[in-house]
């Protein structure tokens, strides 16, 4: 959750991040954009949903970044699963593709996802999106 750190006497909340792609590189990618920001207190990887149900298990996040198209299960079958859930449904997320149908789009918007970022992107249009999400 969010932690907060004292920069010239204004408190600025900090953001916990699970970002969930099975491309290890966009992972790694969108990690080092956001520690390049001081607004981000931990960011953390996971390569599919089961790993990310598994850390949504044993830490709390601000923000799930997550890829549409994973093996096994999709990102919009996990996000699915998340707002079912009366503690996980809360989390803000961000949904990111390579190749999005107007299906998917309609589906995202049905599961509240107001923010899609299509790859590829730019460390800017990340963090224009990132604080959009958590008003920053």
């Amino acid at each position: 959750m969010k932690t907060s750190t004292k920069t010239t006497g204004i408190k600025k909340p900090k953001y916990n991040v699970l970002v969930v792609d099975d491309e290890e590189k966009i992972c790694k990618i969108i990690k080092i954009f956001l520690d390049m920001s001081s607004r981000f207190s931990n960011v953390v990887l996971a390569k599919d949903a089961l790993e990310a149900m598994m850390k949504l298990n044993n830490q709390d996040f601000d923000l799930i970044i997550v890829d549409k198209s994973m093996p096994n299960r999709s990102g919009l079958d996990f996000i699915l699963n998340l707002k079912k859930s009366f503690r996980l449904g809360k989390i803000k997320v961000l949904l990111i593709s390579g190749c999005l149908t107007k299906e998917d789009t309609l589906l995202a918007m049905k599961l509240g996802i107001k923010d899609i970022l299509i790859k590829p992107f730019n460390r800017q249009r990340l963090m224009e999106k990132v604080s959009t999400i958590l008003n920053f």
